[in-house]
């Protein structure tokens, strides 16, 4: 990444984690998945080649000002990735949409749905089996609550939808901030958030599981509880 404009999401540690949740019937055709910066103005996120089926792209290094709105299957709602309605979506919930939809509706990609078919697109899922296989395999893996340190990898709990009321009083300069601090997580100790004031209990309980620092060594005090 040499954009400074730019930040980057995810990491392959982050899309191993998800993979590994997937049944391995599913994965018998993925080679390899690479990361890319070369997402064009956010107008895609992630690709397989026409030919072969055997890759994935994600395109996971995007402004630190975005909405995916946009990308939003049919029946799917915003609030199911932690992001509100309208307007720029938290760090978190782009960590979560990247990982439980975009790489999840590639790997559809790659499912062989007409062995018989002529020609590649034929013989592979389309983009509408595609979309079906993630929303079906996204809302499958958070049915059940899995054991990791980061919030993406489950849907979002009511602590983290109660960021959104702090995520939509902050100004440009805030959020611009705290989407670095959250992507330079897992942090050592929790870091300065006193420009977030007030944080209230529950928001600074989400704020430890996002930046990867240990509750019980949250200060309350120092985070805005009055």
């Amino acid at each position: 990444m040499n954009d400074p404009r730019l930040v980057s999401y995810v990491s392959l540690t982050d899309v191993q984690v998800v993979l590994r949740r997937i049944p391995e019937d599913f994965r018998t055709r993925l080679r390899d998945v690479f990361l890319s910066n070369r997402s064009f103005g956010v107008r895609r996120l992630g690709s397989v080649p026409s030919r072969g089926r055997r890759d994935i792209t994600l395109f996971s290094v995007l402004p630190p000002r975005v909405s995916l709105g946009g990308y939003l299957a049919k029946r799917s709602d915003a609030a199911e990735f932690g992001a509100p309605r309208t307007g720029q979506w938290p760090p978190w919930a782009v960590r979560r949409f990247l990982l439980y939809d975009t790489l999840l509706h590639e790997l559809g990609h790659l499912q062989l749905v007409r062995p018989s078919g002529r020609g590649w697109n034929r013989k592979f899922a389309s983009d509408t089996l595609a979309q079906e296989f993630a929303t079906s395999w996204r809302r499958e893996l958070y049915s059940t609550s899995f054991n990791h340190p980061d919030p993406v990898h489950n849907s979002p709990t009511d602590d983290e939808l109660g960021m959104l009321q702090l995520w939509e009083r902050l100004d440009k300069p805030q959020r611009l901030k705290l989407v670095h601090v959250v992507l330079a997580g897992p942090h050592q100790m929790m870091p300065d958030l006193s420009m977030f004031e007030p944080l209230d209990p529950s928001c600074g309980k989400f704020m430890s599981s996002v930046l990867g620092v240990d509750s019980a060594d949250l200060n309350y005090q120092a985070l805005g509880e009055r």
